[in-house]
């Protein structure tokens, strides 16, 4: 999976009876507003959306994530950040990408971003840039990339 494809990952995006993992989006960042920097696109490709199987481990990691969600969800309350998509069109009407925004309440576009921190802030492909910029710059190895 490509960086952007992993962090758009939302828990619907997530059968945990099947075991499938559902690649249909990538995220990416631009100009910050009052409304957040991310979006959600297309895939890179339309051969990108696909379906993957999801082994022991990274079954029980996702399962108990999820688990760990549900608990800070309860600890910080109506705190918690929620976040739903606003629809943007171009210029014929057509929806062209969703901006993550943060949901004031709740309603139809909601959705449950994976990665987030403990009070629910979605973290994006922000939390990726560091370690990588470590590997590129202080060790010196060029040819490393972020790939699942």
């Amino acid at each position: 999976m490509r960086t952007g494809e992993v962090f758009a990952l939302t828990w619907n995006d997530i059968d945990f009876k099947n075991r499938i993992i559902k690649i249909n989006k990538t995220v990416y960042s631009k100009l910050k507003d009052e409304n957040g920097r991310w979006y959600l696109g297309t895939t890179k490709t339309e051969g990108s959306c696909r379906e993957l199987y999801i082994c022991d481990t990274l079954y029980k990691l996702l399962y108990n994530y999820k688990n760990q969600q549900k608990v800070f969800m309860k600890k910080y309350k109506s705190t918690y950040k929620k976040y739903s998509l606003e629809p943007i069109k171009n210029k014929y009407g057509k929806i062209v990408e969703y901006k993550i925004t943060e949901a004031k309440r709740k309603n139809k576009n909601n959705i449950e971003m994976i990665f987030t921190r403990k009070d629910g802030t979605y973290v994006g492909t922000d939390v990726i840039k560091y370690p990588f910029k470590i590997i590129h710059n202080e060790l010196g190895i060029r040819n490393c990339r972020f790939l699942i």
